[in-house]
């Protein structure tokens, strides 16, 4: 009887530790599952944040990328002919590809005065266009008008004959798309007409003229900026 009272006793404190040896076990277990999720949900996380670092670098290169569309070079600088005292700057404008390569022979123009001011259309897309490179507004276009100097008026500009079909040479498409032909055909309704213009995505549109006080023996580069307009710089 005794005997079996104290095994009887010996088995009940065994199942309780066992119990206890368990639920324990069982905790610790838990405890490390948990920590495991929580590891794994920090390490998604940075994961994620990177990834949307190394997009976000991309995306502000995308916005500061230039392309090279043109070239000015200053050949001679010389007294107006008609005995005015006035300055006449010869200078041959040259459109270049999308590897920055001639398009064509250059256009030699005679601008009075020394500063050069290249007149364009320049269309600018939303940036989210341009961030994520879509295939039609993944970066700012434009079109050549005219050069002129600070001794003319602009209306009397030198009209640039543009050896691209598409305003945007860098591209490389052979026809222009039929957005861009819409565009440039009624550029300035939709310049009055911001519903309109932005159904295509657009984000501005407006006559730009950079200018640059010519030097002789210089060569200047025009640059279209991706998600912004012209700029001109000596490259020499």
């Amino acid at each position: 009887m005794l005997r079996n009272l104290a095994f009887a006793t010996f088995a009940g404190l065994f199942a309780f530790w066992s119990y206890v040896w368990y639920d324990d076990r069982q905790e610790h277990e838990r405890a490390l599952l948990e920590r495991d999720e929580r590891i794994a949900a920090l390490e998604t996380d940075v994961a994620l944040k990177d990834q949307e670092i190394a997009r976000q670098k991309v995306a502000n290169g995308l916005l500061r990328l230039d392309h090279r569309i043109a070239e000015i070079e200053v050949t001679e600088q010389r007294p107006a002919e008609d005995g005015s005292g006035a300055t006449e700057t010869v200078i041959v404008f040259t459109e270049l590809d999308d590897a920055g390569e001639p398009m064509g022979p250059g256009e030699e123009m005679v601008v009075r005065g020394k500063r050069i001011y290249v007149d364009s259309q320049v269309v600018k897309f939303d940036d989210s266009f341009v961030e994520g490179g879509d295939a039609l507004r993944g970066s700012s276009v434009a079109v050549f008008k005219r050069v002129f100097g600070e001794g003319m008026r602009p209306e009397d500009g030198i009209p640039i004959d543009s050896k691209s079909k598409h305003p945007l040479p860098f591209r490389g498409d052979e026809l222009p798309d039929p957005m861009y032909t819409e565009l440039f055909e009624r550029i300035w309704d939709y310049a009055n007409d911001p519903g309109s213009a932005s159904e295509l995505g657009v984000r501005a549109i407006q006559g730009e003229a950079p200018s640059v006080e010519a030097r002789p023996g210089k060569t200047y580069r025009v640059e279209l900026r991706q998600s912004g307009g012209l700029t001109i710089r000596a490259i020499d």
